[in-house]
This record gives C-alpha cells, structure tokens and sequence, in this order.
C-alpha cells in the first residue's frame, strides 16, 4: 500500500463523511455573512477580508477539528491502522498521505469560501474589486490551514485513544490561539511572560515580546496577510488596517515572510516529531 493508495483510501472515505460537508458548509456560510455584513459600512471589499482573517483565526480551527483528530488516532483505537500498515508501505507513506488528505479538505474549503467572497464583493461593493488581493490571501490562508492540520494530525498520530486526541487538538487550538493572542484578561501570553520575567529578576523588551508573541502558527497568520492590504497600509485610509501593520521597529518579525517561515515550521515540525515517535510506536 503506497502513498497515493493510501492517500486515495483516507480522502475517499473523509470525502463520503458529512464532516466534510459540514467543513465546508460552514465556512462558506460564515464567510458570505461576514462579507454581506461588512458591505453596510464599507466600499472596499478588501476591508471584509481583515474580519474574515479574524474568523480564520479564530473560529476555522475549531471546525478543523472534527476532520483531524481522528485522522491516525481512530485508525489506532479501531485497530483498522494494522491493516494499513500490514502491506508493502511506510509509516511515513501512512502519515503523509493522512496528513495531505486532510489538508486537501481544508484547503478546498479556503478556496470556495474565498471565491464566495470575491463574488459577493463584486455584487456588494461599490468600488472595484482587486482579484490579487483574493488570490494573496487564500494563498496565505491555505498555508495557515495546512500548518494548523499538520499540528492537530501531529497530536493525532502520537496517540491511540480518540478522547486523549479529542483533548490535544481543543488544547492546543486554545494554547496557540486565544492564549497566545491574548483574548483572556489574566490567562494570556502577557501575563505569562510578565510573571516569568517578575520571578527571574529581569524584563522583556517589546521587541523580545514581539518574536514570542508571533511564534505560533495562528497569530504568525495574521501577521502574514500584510500583503493582502498593499497600498492601503499606512495611508490612513482603514485605521484597523493600520493598527495592525504599521509599526515602529523593523525586527524581522514585520516582514511577511517570516510570518510564512514560522506556519511552515509549525507544520513541518510537528509532523516530523510526530513520526519520530510514530516510527517506534507499538501499535498492537
């Protein structure tokens, strides 16, 4: 059993499950309201792509749930995973080919829910429609979804039973992105960081805090999208727009690219990790 065949056994079945419709529905339906209701305050069609980012930030990652956290976990506790792995094939084949199956979906689901919104902003807006802006940012939101798969079929791989992959992924959903952007008023990345720092004797630097701040996956997300909003930054034209992109230091966490860089890392390591683990599991 070879990558692809594996890769065409899992998307197979993920496609016939209503977790997928379900995927895919929501995201969409959640998008077209957010641009529809954006439209009543705004020319620019643009402008809904920073709530839409929000959204993705927020709220995507829990409906990646449901497609992920069984990926490797539910083949280990029904024991179909000795079957797959009973034929001619790596472990590394197997959780590749979950992996790219997954993502597959939730990178589909990036892209109708974007072209719903380009279509939406062509019949909504006044003014015209940038079609790069789209492409850039369901560019950069594919590349976030592929990471924060990688991560909860990462947690998925490295155990046996549904209920303790169910906790991992809803953990780490919350650690890297409420807890790290800091929605929470006590329980955050700042207050963290201040108590360490208060019992080390010593402080942390803006700019120290900076390069913590945007090492996860979901806030490095956000810092991405600059591009999106080229030639708007800093014209004063969409203060939000400003507020989020202007800044006062060039530290290399402001550039985009190394937003890209710390996603693909994410992704990259915790699937290698993961199999690292794998590799050596018992899995009987």
């Amino acid at each position: 059993m070879s990558f692809t065949t594996v890769l065409r056994d899992d998307f197979t079945n993920t496609r016939r499950s209503y977790v997928v419709l379900g995927v895919v529905g929501a995201l969409t339906a959640f998008v077209a309201l957010i641009v529809h209701q954006v439209a009543d305050f705004h020319e620019d069609a643009f402008r809904a792509l920073v709530d839409v980012s929000f959204f993705f930030f927020l709220v995507f990652p829990l409906i990646l749930i449901p497609l992920t956290y069984l990926a490797v976990a539910g083949d280990r506790e029904r024991g179909s995973i000795k079957h797959a792995l009973g034929l001619p094939n790596t472990r590394a084949e197997y959780v590749a080919a979950k992996f790219v199956s997954r993502a597959s979906v939730a990178t589909v689901a990036v892209l109708v829910a974007t072209a719903v919104a380009f279509v939406l902003g062509i019949a909504l807006y006044t003014d015209p429609v940038d079609p790069l802006r789209f492409v850039r940012f369901a560019a950069i939101t594919a590349l976030f979804v592929a990471s924060l798969t990688a991560v909860f079929v990462a947690l998925s791989t490295v155990t046996s039973r549904r209920s303790r992959a169910m906790f991992g992924v809803i953990a780490a959903y919350f650690v890297l992105g409420p807890f790290w952007f800091g929605f929470l008023p006590i329980v955050n990345l700042q207050a963290v960081v201040d108590t360490v720092a208060d019992l080390l004797g010593t402080s942390v630097s803006e700019e120290t805090f900076g390069y913590i701040q945007f090492a996860s996956p979901t806030t490095a997300y956000l810092g991405g999208l600059e591009p999106v909003y080229e030639g708007v930054i800093g014209t004063g034209e969409y203060e939000r727009i400003d507020g989020n992109y202007v800044s006062d230091t060039d530290a290399l966490y402001t550039n985009a690219w190394y937003h890209w860089l710390v996603m693909t890392v994410w992704g990259v390591g915790a699937l290698g990790l993961a199999y690292a683990r794998f590799r050596v599991a018992e899995l009987g």
